[in-house]
């Protein structure tokens, strides 16, 4: 241990006589870990980690599956209400169904009105994604009634911004497009579902909006049940779209539906190109390690007679191989899989052996 200590201390002070090299050196291998780092950590959020709701695995987002005729290109589509409640009813395979959509509110009155963006949602839409309110509660069935819907769930920063986070805000009235809703709820800082989503507000259909097919605008999430497989739970959803089709020719003819995981839907063409960047920085990483390798090994080639001398003065071939690699800290790396095993086996060969023609004349000397 003695002698580690020894060998690293002398190896940082030829580091400092020569400051070129190791400025060079440390300036490569912080490109390489530093980019292989910052986009690990994209990486990691965005296709590692799991979503933030309970149990996220079993959360799916389903669409429809529009005819090609009609929409050549397109393989996803929103939902229409009526297609939307019969899958709620006729499935088997989910806990639950929740169809939400997108909304513009003006807040304030007349005075100073401000325009923010509203999701409507069915009632199970935040049971689905297991996630309770910071404060007061989420919507019921009977909130959901045609005439009872004006009730609204703030998000975190409408609330701290508009509000100045004062809890009594919830049992408060405000004004939104003129008519007056009563705030019940406030989500968590970290709840962002959808994204765009400022405060929620109960969907509250009407009988003739229920009844409509033709017009596709809402999306739809759903919980599948345990030790259902999404493969199973595709069947019975393109059954049910198939008997649909029969039923309601002049709507559903050609239309069908389609089940995705919700991080697939969230992530969406992201993961291609992160995993190429990924393997990209990588190889930048691989590229600076041997870099830095060659400029050590230069070093080392330089330092052929002395090496010699030690050799000859009775020092082990280990423990030369181990002051190379104290005397300069960053070819230490290679014990961690970075540098090129070649370098240490360039290094080994430049030890002369005891015995040889070479040391016999260095030593003469």
């Amino acid at each position: 241990m003695r002698n580690l200590v020894s060998d690293l201390r002398l190896g940082f002070r030829i580091l400092l006589r020569n400051p070129g090299f190791a400025a060079t050196a440390v300036v490569l291998l912080a490109l390489g870990i530093g980019a292989n780092t910052a986009i690990f950590s994209v990486v990691n959020a965005v296709l590692l980690r799991p979503l933030p709701f309970q149990d996220s695995s079993r959360i799916m987002q389903i669409w429809h599956v529009p005819p090609a005729k009609s929409f050549p290109g397109m393989t996803l589509f929103s939902v229409s209400p009526a297609n939307y409640l019969d899958w709620q009813s006729q499935n088997r395979s989910f806990e639950e169904m929740a169809a939400y959509g997108g909304a513009s509110f003006n807040v304030g009155g007349k005075e100073r009105p401000e325009s923010i963006q509203a999701a409507p949602v069915a009632p199970g839409f935040f049971s689905i994604l297991r996630v309770r309110p910071l404060l007061g509660r989420t919507f019921t069935p009977e909130d959901d009634r045609p005439g009872q819907g004006h009730v609204v769930v703030l998000d975190n920063a409408l609330w701290r911004n508009q509000f100045g986070g004062d809890p009594s805000v919830v049992g408060r009235n405000i004004v939104l497009n003129g008519d007056t809703y009563n705030v019940i709820g406030v989500m968590p800082a970290k709840f962002k579902f959808p994204s765009w989503a400022q405060l929620w507000v109960p969907l509250a259909w009407t009988n003739e909006k229920r009844a409509v097919r033709g017009n596709h605008n809402y999306l739809v999430i759903g919980r599948l049940k345990p030790g259902v497989d999404i493969r199973a739970a595709q069947d019975e959803i393109s059954a049910i779209s198939s008997r649909l089709e029969q039923l309601y020719p002049e709507d559903d003819k050609g239309w069908g539906a389609t089940i995705r995981p919700l991080r697939e839907q969230l992530v969406g063409d992201v993961r291609l190109a992160l995993l190429v960047l990924l393997g990209a920085v990588a190889f930048v990483l691989l590229i600076a390690c041997a870099n830095v390798a060659n400029l050590v090994l230069g070093k080392v080639l330089a330092r052929k007679k002395e090496i010699a001398i030690r050799t000859a003065l009775g020092a082990s071939r280990g423990a030369i191989l181990r002051q190379i690699g104290n005397r300069d800290p960053l070819a230490r790396r290679r014990r961690v899989g970075l540098v090129p095993g070649k370098f240490w086996h360039v290094c080994d060969r430049q030890i002369p052996r005891r015995s040889t023609p070479a040391l016999r004349r260095n030593h003469s000397r």
